[in-house]
């Protein structure tokens, strides 16, 4: 699916720990590594040289400036010109940029990417260098699952298994449940039977499905922080303007509190 990981590196350690996992998902024939370091001017592009050949020697991977003032811009801008890559950052990091990647880089490179983005917050050391499983977190609408196709290409991609997640909510539960009417469980694990059916038809990949409870970031992070070398994947709300449609989203939730790699997409652009 992918013939680029474009690693986006701001000189720090932490930017870096994303860089096993884009092996991984560069691993497969065709498809290669090129770190991204978006400078201001050449005298920058310089200073920074011997570093970024150093660390494409050591990643086996190609290497790639792009000078301009807004590095957010320049990355979709690259993205742009390569359909079939999909870029890789961390969410934190030491320098100036670093710290904006944190906040306002982050959230413009997931709206203006047109596709999903690869992110990793490396409070919990390197990403993994297998993922075994990829967890796709569903609530029940079509907005939801537009991240399915690109979850399972990377899936095919890392060869893992898939586990279907929805969060059943204690307010979802109000008023449902009767003598005649099926518990809010049942409701839900209908869904995920429904959808693990369909993809398995379309995807020949047959997911495993769970049901959980609680408030929804909260919930997929207790579940998934207990699974090692997973991926989870969700698409992001986009309901208003970019600081509050993200930080107070469910994806929000789960970039701050996850300890896994996240393949998010924010579909304001349909494919």
């Amino acid at each position: 699916m992918f013939a680029k990981v474009l690693v986006c590196l701001d000189g720090s350690p932490a930017a870096e720990k994303i860089l096993p996992l884009a092996q991984a998902i560069a691993s497969g024939p065709g498809s290669t590594v090129v770190l991204l370091r978006v400078v201001g001017n050449n005298e920058e592009l310089s200073a920074a040289e011997s570093y970024m050949r150093e660390r494409a020697g050591v990643f086996r991977a190609t290497f790639r400036f792009l000078i301009s003032p807004d590095p957010a811009i320049a990355i979709i801008d690259e993205l742009e010109q390569n359909p079939r890559a999909i870029v890789a950052l961390t969410t934190h990091g030491r320098s100036a940029w670093g710290q904006a990647l944190l906040g306002s880089v982050a959230l413009k490179v997931i709206r203006g990417a047109k596709r999903p983005v690869i992110l990793y917050r490396p409070r919990a050391g390197t990403a993994p260098a297998k993922i075994t499983t990829i967890m796709l977190a569903l609530d029940g609408t079509e907005f939801s699952e537009k991240i399915i196709p690109s979850a399972v290409s990377m899936a095919k991609t890392l060869g893992s298994g898939i586990i279907l997640v929805q969060t059943l909510t204690l307010a979802a539960g109000v008023g449902v449940a009767g003598p005649n009417l099926p518990t809010p469980d049942v409701l839900e694990s209908s869904y995920l039977q429904a959808k693990a059916a369909e993809i398995k038809k379309r995807y020949q990949i047959e997911p495993a499905w769970d049901v959980l409870h609680g408030e929804a970031g909260d919930a997929i992070c207790r579940y998934v922080n207990g699974m090692p070398n997973t991926m989870l994947a969700m698409t992001s709300h986009a309901r208003g303007g970019l600081e509050r449609a993200l930080l107070g989203s469910v994806a929000a939730t789960c970039i701050r509190k996850a300890r896994v790699p996240m393949l998010v997409y924010w579909p304001d652009h349909l494919v």
